[in-house]
């Protein structure tokens, strides 16, 4: 939550004070949400582009925003912004875990800006709110997005013809991901159940890592398992 103000910056008490009202006013529960303030230098807009532009909030950050005009002690105005709930807010405990999995195997991708770069809290903004097959390019990361109705990994191939690395093919395609020259993560969101991870290097000298559960037999053979 952001909260813009005019005059002397909020304290605690009429901080929660806004955030009681902006609750009232919207329905959402805002338990647990970060709030930052800021000096209303700019317009709600022109602060979320810039924060977005430095990766401090997600990407499409005003496509989900909501703001809230309210009045503070003293008369002040004071413009508070909020976001639409999560797609898949699920995704944000399941990440960590999953990205914690592969760093135990030593691999050389986990030693790259942009897997780093995961864990942000923008880029898993991205995941949570994406619908199927978007793509966002970050500075070092390009993320690819696929949403899946199935979560057991049989059922999740089922809907890949021709294989994986076939199917996958055409979904960089459509999301404009440039391989080799940037490093490319495609997470797989499955049924509000599990994720599952590729990720392409666009050094061609890191072995890459793909989601070795939703592989076919054949594109299997000379690999071996790591989450």
């Amino acid at each position: 939550m952001l909260i813009l103000f005019e005059g002397d910056e909020p304290g605690a008490e009429e901080v929660d004070h806004l955030v009681e009202l902006v609750e009232r006013e919207s329905g959402v529960d805002l338990v647990g949400v970060r709030v930052s303030t800021y000096p209303m230098a700019e317009t709600v807009e022109a602060l979320v582009a810039r924060l977005e532009w430095e990766g401090q909030v997600g990407p499409e950050a005003l496509r989900r925003l909501a703001t809230y005009a309210v009045e503070a002690v003293g008369g002040r105005r004071v413009v508070a912004a909020v976001w639409a709930e999560d797609t898949n807010a699920w995704v944000r405990r399941m990440i960590p875990q999953h990205l914690a999995k592969v760093d135990g195997f030593g691999l050389g991708l986990v030693r790259r800006p942009g897997w780093a770069r995961l864990t942000t809290d923008a880029a898993m903004s991205f995941v949570a709110s994406a619908v199927d097959g978007a793509g966002w390019r970050f500075p070092d990361v390009h993320i690819v997005v696929s949403v899946l109705p199935e979560s057991r990994p049989r059922r999740v191939r089922r809907l890949m013809s021709g294989g994986y690395i076939r199917w996958v093919d055409s979904v960089f395609r459509r999301a404009e991901a440039p391989l080799g020259k940037v490093d490319v993560a495609h997470w797989l969101v499955c049924g509000q159940q599990a994720v599952h991870l590729a990720y392409l290097p666009a050094d061609l000298d890191v072995i890459p890592l793909l989601p070795w559960e939703l592989l076919s037999r054949a594109e299997k053979r000379g690999g071996s398992k790591v989450v």
